[in-house]
Parts: C-alpha cells; structure tokens; sequence
C-alpha cells in the first residue's frame, strides 16, 4: 500500500528566506531548483515518523545550473576565442550549480539519512518514473515511509521563476494533511505507448498538476472512490500516455 501523508509546493525563495531562516542558511549556496525542492522537503519532513529511515526520491531540474554559473561559462567561451583565458577564477560555491542531484544528497546529509534512494535525471516526465519506483519500493516492505522531492525553474537566468514540490508516502494507512483528513491511496501508475507527443521538460511541474486534481477533488467532496489522473501530454515523458490511478476514501 502507499499512502498520500502530506505534500509542499514552494516558488518563493524570499519567503523560504523570511519565514525559514535556519532553513535559508543550508540553502542559499545552492541554485534556486534545490533551493526550493529541499524546503518543500524539508515541510513535508516534519510528518515523517522517520525522516533517517525514509526512502528519498529525488529528480534532478530539466533546467539545471544558474545564472551565475552560466555567465562564468560565457567568460571561459570568449577566452577561449580570444586564445587567453585571462581570469577565469570561479566562486567555490558556484560549482554546486552544476551537480544535477544536489537536493538528494543535501536532504540525505542533513536528515542522517542511509536508506534507500534514487536520484533521476532531468528528462521530461521523470515524476512518473519516481512515483512509479517509489510504489515498487514501499510495496517490498523494506520502508515504511517514501518522500519525493524534484525542483526546475523557467531559465537559468536571475529572472527565473522557480518551482519546488515535495511528496511524503507511507505504506500504512495515514491520512492526507491537506485532503480535509481523508485516505488518499496510490494504486498505480499506468502506461500506453504513445509516441511523438510534445512535451515541456520540467522536473515538478507535473507533480504540481497532480497535487492541484487531488485538491479540486476534495472540494467536489467526494469520497469512497477511484481517481484516475491523465497527465497532460505537456508533462508527460514523450512516449507515453500517462495515467495515475488513485483511492479516496474517508
């Protein structure tokens, strides 16, 4: 079984640095993509019975790297044109930018967490390989609680929009936190070989798509019944129709 416990959806780094600030000082060094994936981890965190023994999830941003890192990049092609590289020093901490699972490691470190954990990479579609792994996972017994975290952004440009979604799951029956108390089960996640759709790469856009039909639904007040959830083709993985299939119940 693998319940919906609680989830997080972050785009305001400002906010992150006002209403978290302990939180903002392990972040601030990181590209906006983790910044924002390890604080929604980080909120949903807190429904863990365990956070140390959670298998971790985690999806690397279609649009990785950051501005800053990018124009160092465009100081290193224009001396190399020139034939002299001249001052190519770089910020230390700029070269974190460029590590694409930054948030896997970074929450495993600070949560002294050892058990299980996959880090995807940034293709498009990647949420529903992870929801797919992160329910094989749970069903072998060998955890009782899963999160998933993923961060993108629009550009790696300081005018960046940002977008950071986190998901905690339980194998035991728990309660979803933003569902009005309700059961919100994950039954499956469904394929149909569907090539050549066009897609947005994006590494939580999806997961946010998701989060908004569980939300609609329980305004609608329905209970006792199976919800299937089509992707939209935008975020799927380019291959595949998509659906995830889920249980509600009181």
């Amino acid at each position: 079984m693998t319940y919906l416990v609680a989830s997080s959806i972050k785009d305001d780094p400002s906010a992150v640095r006002r209403d978290a600030p302990e939180l903002w000082r392990l972040v601030r060094r990181y590209n906006l993509p983790v910044q924002l994936a390890l604080a929604a981890a980080q909120e949903v965190s807190r429904r863990a019975e365990d956070a140390s023994a959670a298998a971790v999830f985690s999806l690397a941003p279609c649009r990785p790297g950051s501005a800053e890192l990018y124009a160092w990049g465009r100081v290193v092609c224009d001396g190399m044109a020139r034939g002299d590289l001249g001052d190519t020093r770089m910020n230390p901490t700029q070269t974190l930018h460029a590590v694409d699972n930054l948030a896997l490691s970074a929450f495993s470190i600070a949560h002294a967490n050892r058990a299980y954990c996959l880090g995807l990479g940034g293709a498009a579609g990647q949420a529903w390989a992870a929801l797919e792994a992160l329910h094989e996972q749970l069903a072998r017994g060998r955890e009782r609680e899963a999160l998933l975290m993923a961060g993108d952004q629009t550009t790696s440009t300081h005018d960046a929009q940002g977008l950071g979604v986190a998901l905690l799951f339980s194998a035991a029956p728990r309660r979803y936190e933003t569902d009005g108390g309700r059961f919100v089960r994950l039954v499956a996640v469904e394929r149909r070989r569907e090539p050549g759709r066009e897609v947005v790469p994006h590494a939580s856009a999806g997961l946010r798509g998701l989060l908004s039909a569980l939300e609609n639904l329980s305004r609608e007040n329905q209970d006792g019944l199976r919800f299937a959830y089509d992707v939209p083709r935008e975020d799927a993985d380019g291959a595949d129709a998509l659906r995830v299939v889920w249980e509600v119940s009181g």
